[in-house]
């Protein structure tokens, strides 16, 4: 068998398309050095490559190993999780569609369902996105988060409704800002940080020492920090701290791995980010007399129970009376009638008063089963960009799922953040749909082997019989 013979038969038995030309070229390289070792003893060049086939094994044997090893994974434990919260979504929808407070008709579920259907399709597509390509277009994702940001200051395009920036992007789909944007920056600046050069250096002077500091350190700090200002132009105080966490999660996370002057990299992203976020809260807080009324009522919520500190009575209240299984009958105010039914994002307290405290335990376990099985697929990704694009937008998830539980229980400040896949709102749903099926397309090509012209993957290898052919791992 000659050599084009045996790499055919090889790659026929390689379901998966994408991979054969790379496997190909490896095997190929492979088997013509060990032909050039039998050409250097003297025997001739058809039967060195007769000798040199007939080496490597069976074709057939060698292909179907390979083909388990580069075949798509799909991740079925967090998408039946994923599934399970949805379900709760629905659930919630369909409670206060019957509960003739707000809802009066069907139009909601059958809203939530459309929207749902809508984000599946949306992500299905998503999942089959090689999701490398979105790292050269890191500017451009910037660039058209800061827009729609901008948005928020023009009359027409957006809108505000009880503090919320609201845009439209598609059809009639109203998208609050700061859903929208948080990803699109994440995503942009993972882009960045992966790109950053170390040779990129410029001195500085300071005195009778010279600091060697990485440009292109510099330039994504500036730019995080203008995603970060930017958060607060559309007042979207708790999204900005969620974001920062994210990125100097990411930061930590790359820069560790990079080992190379690693501690003076951290110092410099932190110190730079750290402090000027505190200016920033520093300015808020003196400019914005309400901020320190939520605070003073997360601490006190007696002290004005009718006013910064009515919610948290209601939710203190609601804990209290609550049941195991079941609604609560006694509550001063009839749930209802109250802020916790007309607010999306105190749906989770609204089920505990409801439906007991047995559904927010299923919910807050599968929660937390997400978050879990989220950070193992993270630690099992070695590709760089890849990895940390799963602990970016993992990081989103957790924060936003556990400020909102928190928050719910009385526990955590009162702000704008919403339990993704049970809070009601088509955006919340197709914005978290999204993140979930970039998490999953990258899980999807954990054992794919696909040779790319770039850096980025480190090569190793795997053995078949008595061969060792080195190809690309991303497991």
């Amino acid at each position: 068998m000659d050599i084009k013979s045996f790499l055919n038969t090889v790659c026929e038995q390689i379901k998966y398309k994408p991979v054969r030309p790379g496997i190909s070229d490896e095997l190929e390289q492979h088997i013509n050095d060990v032909k050039e070792e039998y050409i250097a003893k003297g025997i001739n060049s058809d039967e060195a490559e007769e000798k040199a086939v007939l080496q490597m094994g069976n074709a057939e044997d060698i292909g179907k190993k390979l083909n388990k090893i580069h075949k798509p994974r799909l991740d079925w434990k967090l998408i039946i999780l994923i599934c399970v919260l949805i379900g709760f979504g629905i659930f919630a929808v369909i409670i206060k569609e019957t509960s003739n407070s707000i809802f009066g008709t069907t139009a909601n579920v059958r809203n939530a369902i459309e929207y749902i259907i809508l984000g599946i399709l949306l992500s299905i597509g998503v999942y089959f996105f090689d999701y490398r390509k979105l790292k050269k277009h890191s500017g451009l994702i910037y660039f058209i988060a800061t827009i729609i940001t901008l948005s928020s200051l023009i009359p027409g395009i957006s809108w505000r409704i009880n503090g919320v920036y609201y845009t439209r992007l598609i059809g009639s789909i109203s998208f609050p800002i700061a859903t929208l944007v948080l990803p699109l920056y994440l995503i942009s600046f993972i882009g960045f940080i992966t790109k950053n050069k170390n040779e990129n250096i410029v001195k500085i002077h300071f005195g009778s020492k010279v600091h060697k500091i990485n440009k292109s350190l510099i330039e994504v700090t500036i730019l995080a920090i203008i995603s970060l200002l930017s958060m607060l132009l559309i007042r979207s105080f708790t999204n900005m701290i969620i974001l920062m966490a994210s990125y100097i999660i990411v930061s930590t996370i790359k820069f560790i791995k990079d080992k190379e002057n690693s501690k003076k990299k951290l110092v410099f992203m932190y110190g730079t980010i750290i402090t000027l976020t505190i200016l920033s809260i520093t300015y808020i807080f003196l400019q914005h007399s309400y901020r320190w009324e939520r605070i003073s009522s997360f601490i006190n919520s007696e002290n004005d129970p009718s006013g910064s500190g009515y919610v948290q009575m209601l939710e203190k209240e609601t804990l209290q009376k609550a049941k195991l299984f079941g609604e609560i009958d006694n509550l001063s105010v009839p749930i209802n009638d109250s802020i916790l039914n007309y607010e999306s994002n105190y749906t989770f307290i609204y089920l505990i008063g409801k439906c007991g405290l047995l559904v927010a335990g299923i919910i807050t376990i599968t929660t937390i089963l997400i978050s879990v099985r989220l950070i193992i697929n993270a630690k099992n990704i070695k590709e760089q960009y890849g990895k940390l694009l799963i602990v970016g937008l993992s990081s989103l998830f957790i924060f936003q799922s556990f400020a909102t539980i928190l928050m719910n229980l009385s526990i955590g400040i009162q702000a704008d953040v919403n339990l993704p896949f049970v809070t009601y709102g088509s955006a919340y749903f197709i914005v978290n749909i999204v993140n979930i099926a970039i998490i999953l397309s990258i899980y999807r090509r954990k054992d794919i082997n696909i040779i790319s012209t770039n850096d980025d993957n480190k090569r190793s290898g795997i053995h078949i019989g008595k061969w060792r052919i080195n190809i690309e791992r991303n497991s």
